[in-house]
């Protein structure tokens, strides 16, 4: 019975490495996730240029929608 569990543990414990190997050298998905991290960085990079014009609408629409709050009703 020992032998059993000790064979059956060795084979998950193997499978398991393999696993772990097979993932580490999969390549697929590295492109998309290189992609992604660079249009992030692009977005925060063109907020942070404009980041004056975009402080300023905001400012302005929320004046905007503040000043006719008291309309309601």
């Amino acid at each position: 019975m020992l032998d059993f569990l000790d064979n059956l543990y060795i084979g998950a414990a193997i499978r398991t490495q393999m696993f772990i190997d097979s993932f580490k050298k999969d390549e697929r998905g590295v492109s998309s996730i290189v992609a992604t991290v660079l249009l992030i960085l692009i977005v925060v990079l063109l907020a942070a240029l404009f980041w004056g014009k975009i402080s300023e609408w905001f400012s302005t629409t929320w004046e905007k929608i503040m000043g006719q709050s008291n309309t309601i009703g």
